[in-house]
């Protein structure tokens, strides 16, 4: 009863070793391997106690039969865990090292045949029953084959490495040779039961040792990494060319990045791949390495390429070939272009606009040629520009100062009040002055329903920010609307906040520009009026004063002079207002040179408009 006992006790001893496999690796191809290990060692625990009861619970046949198909797929879970430790198989990316998983399937073959030719007669009695047991001694060539295999992967490739992560590893390799050396016993022709019990005590010490050196703290390596799982599995591409030019080594990657296979490319010269392969070693003479860009032309689109080569050396310093290295840049590539065209169109835009502010006539026109400018260049539809009128020293509200591509239904819309009060809320509200992107699936705020009454799909608001020294002060927003369904992106977004910010230092300097102008010809009509005509009809009044004092105090004065002195004043203070009237009018020369003088004449010295004729000239001559 001893036996019985002990297999009673090392059931629930791999159950455990199950569940822990699966909680601490159940994502890992190995954990999945090592599991089915325990779980064949659980099931013939299981039958080898069923069958050592008093009453068996079923015949030697039974139990012949499970000890076959166990002893096979774990021997199979041992060689797919050898293949996955060892990096000769991939779980995660699926390249093949040695074998692809699919490969796998065929090794169930040999099991299924054994088990259908151990149930079935007449092949039960020639294969199983006899002195030879043929069937026995098939399924022990199979699995010592397997088993074989798996300790040649194991230990090439520990030996690669370190005499001490050798040793380290001992455990992994200790627990693989255990079931090979049991399947060495049975040549000695020991018993079914014997060769049980020995098959289920070596994969149980196997599945120890490997348990054991996978979660070791001290091992290098969780799994050993090998030059196949470091080469093939580079994103990069890697070749080797020896010194008669010629592929003798390449990865996936390059073959990628190349467009040919390895087939086609193995032992072929670098000429057919590099064109420009022999200037390219005349330029490396007496240089350790090159790097180089190429475009490469695969099966789908141009990719380009930074090349790295270096010259390959041995221990005498000879040179024996050259290791290329291919570094897809494509991506980055087509990012710096894509961001090299939009600084362009950026700065194209802002040229254009600054163009437009210094030949514009006024603001009107400005703002007309830059809605032009922002609808071309972000590929919209529509633009409203609002601009904030200026009321006792504070912005009061928004009014529509320039619109471009709307509609004559959706032009009468945005002219509305209520769109104009909304986006002023809005940029009331807006603390961080941040643009605003709506479509027709937001409605959050009250700006995408009277946006959509416009017709968009969708649209972008953009406050009009001008920076002084202590604050921001928004003075309008653009509004740009698209008919279809393609959102602004991040990019368009930072590029319309830079020419609308450019847009509203332009206005706010036109603003200043006016302001200083309307200043300064106030000050010049002060200073125009307090020199003419203020001094005229002050010498008027003292003249008249003079004249009143005197007739006062009953001296002589001769009324006909001093009104005669009194109206040449008079006169000539009308006369300097007319001309500061005329003055302030533009002039017009479409009409001639003479025309203007008459016409100076008749605003100034109250002469007719009508030209002179040739008598009056003659006369006056």
């Amino acid at each position: 009863m001893q036996l019985p006992l002990l297999n009673l006790l090392l059931v629930p001893t791999i159950a455990l070793l199950i569940g822990a496999f699966f909680l601490l690796n159940k994502k890992t191809a190995d954990a999945i391997s090592l599991s089915i290990i325990a779980s064949i060692v659980t099931v013939w625990g299981i039958s080898y106690y069923l069958y050592k009861l008093p009453e068996p619970f079923f015949p030697l046949r039974v139990l012949t039969s499970i000890n076959y198909l166990c002893l096979a797929i774990a021997a199979m879970a041992q060689f797919y865990f050898s293949l996955i430790y060892t990096n000769r198989i991939s779980w995660m990316n699926n390249r093949t090292r040695w074998m692809h998983n699919t490969a796998m399937f065929f090794f169930f073959l040999v099991p299924a045949i054994i088990q259908f030719a151990f149930w079935t007669e007449p092949l039960r009695s020639i294969f199983f029953i006899g002195e030879n047991n043929i069937g026995k001694q098939l399924n022990s060539i199979y699995i010592f084959s397997i088993l074989i295999a798996c300790n040649v992967f194991l230990i090439d490739t520990f030996a690669r490495k370190p005499r001490i992560h050798f040793f380290r590893s001992g455990t992994i390799i200790i627990g693989a040779l255990l079931p090979l050396l049991s399947r060495v016993s049975t040549i000695f022709g020991v018993s079914t039961e014997t060769d049980i019990l020995l098959s289920m005590v070596s994969f149980s010490l196997a599945l120890i040792g490997f348990s054991y050196g996978i979660f070791n703290r001290h091992s290098i390596e969780t799994t050993p990494i090998t030059r196949d799982l470091v080469v093939e599995g580079m994103d990069d591409g890697w070749m080797v060319v020896d010194h008669r030019n010629r592929v003798i080594d390449l990865n996936t990657a390059a073959e990628e990045m190349i467009g040919l296979s390895h087939e086609k490319i193995y032992g072929e010269s670098i000429d057919q791949i590099l064109t420009d392969w022999p200037n390219i070693l005349n330029s490396t003479k007496g240089n350790k390495e090159i790097e180089m860009r190429r475009s490469v032309k695969s099966k789908k689109d141009w990719r380009y390429l930074n090349i790295r080569i270096s010259k390959l050396t041995d221990q005498s310093d000879a040179d024996f070939g050259h290791l290329i290295l291919w570094r897809d840049i494509t991506g980055r590539k087509l990012a710096n272009d894509a961001r090299q065209r939009a600084r362009d169109e950026l700065f194209v835009l802002l040229n254009a606009v600054s163009s437009a502010a210094s030949r514009s006539i006024n603001l009107e026109e400005f703002l007309s040629e830059s809605s032009y400018q922002i609808v071309y260049s972000f590929r919209s539809q529509a633009v409203a520009i609002f601009l904030t009128e200026e009321g006792d020293g504070s912005p009061t509200r928004l009014t529509l100062k320039s619109q471009f591509g709307l509609a004559p239904d959706h032009n009468k819309i945005i002219k509305q009040e209520s769109i104009a009060a909304t986006i002023y809320k809005w940029l009331m509200h807006n603390e961080g002055n941040h643009p605003l992107i709506v479509d027709k699936f937001n409605d959050s705020i009250d700006v995408t329903a009277n946006l959509n009454k416009l017709g968009f799909d969708c649209a972008v608001l953009i406050p009009l920010i001008i920076s002084t020294e202590h604050e921001n002060t928004v003075i309008g927003c653009i509004c740009l609307g698209r008919n279809e369904n393609i959102t602004y992106s991040e990019d368009e977004v930072v590029r319309l906040t830079t020419i609308s910010n450019q847009i509203a230092t332009l206005i706010d300097n036109n603003r200043r520009r006016q302001f200083a102008i309307a200043l300064s010809e106030r000050q010049r009509l002060l200073r125009d009026l307090h020199d003419s005509v203020s001094q005229k009809l002050y010498g008027l009044v003292a003249l008249t004063e003079a004249a009143q004092a005197g007739m006062e105090a009953g001296s002589e004065i001769a009324p006909l002079q001093v009104l005669t002195r009194i109206g040449e004043n008079a006169r000539q203070a009308v006369k300097e207002m007319r001309l500061f009237l005329y003055e302030m009018q533009p002039v017009d020369l479409n009409d001639g040179l003479v025309s203007s003088l008459h016409h100076r004449l008749a605003a100034v010295e109250d002469a007719p408009t009508s030209k002179p004729g040739c008598s009056q000239m003659k006369t006056s001559s």
